[in-house]
């Protein structure tokens, strides 16, 4: 994980100077960026913030709809039950929401990563389908893959309270 973290280090630094530019904290990125600014400089302008408005606004308004088409003419069944069962499953999953959340970072970050996983606890433990948008600076692969199924390593990390460590794995009992 610290091998592929310091491989990722760069796109890190690009994420989160994005992230401070999107806040209007310009003057600090300028400074880290060597940029000789001037007394009395102030970079804070609206223009950044209205135009990823309106580009958000526009992907909104292309929200996509699920169509399935058969690879073959066999496959036309297939196709149809999953053109049926997608937007019941982007539905359960408030995917708009979801979809909304990763084109904000699709515009300040230049990409988004949505995570699709089986979740065993839904539907009060029969199991679903769970989709969300996931944090790039939470993911984690193998330096200079471009495509991450290739990875000899796949992390994805987040944030746990102790309290749920422990539930989840009691021998970490006093080791927090």
């Amino acid at each position: 994980l610290n091998k592929y973290k310091a491989g990722k280090k760069h796109l890190e630094d690009r994420i989160i100077s994005a992230e401070q530019w999107w806040k209007l904290r310009n003057e600090t990125e300028a400074i880290k960026q060597g940029v000789n600014i001037g007394p009395g400089f102030k970079a804070k302008s609206g223009w950044l913030h209205n135009v990823l408005v309106s580009k958000h606004a526009d992907a909104m308004s292309n929200f996509p709809e699920p169509i399935i088409l058969p690879r073959e003419p066999g496959d036309k069944q297939e196709a149809q039950t999953l053109s049926s069962i997608l937007p019941v499953i982007f539905e359960e999953n408030d995917f708009e929401q979801t979809y909304s959340d990763a084109w904000w970072d699709k515009l300040k970050h230049g990409t988004a990563v949505y995570m699709v996983t089986w979740d065993a606890d839904k539907l009060n433990g029969l199991g679903d389908v769970s989709i969300r948008a996931v944090d790039l600076l939470n993911l984690f692969w193998e330096p200079g893959v471009m495509d991450i199924q290739r990875s000899a390593n796949f992390f994805s990390t987040e944030l746990v309270n102790n309290e749920e460590l422990l539930e989840q794995y009691p021998q970490l009992e006093g080791k927090l």
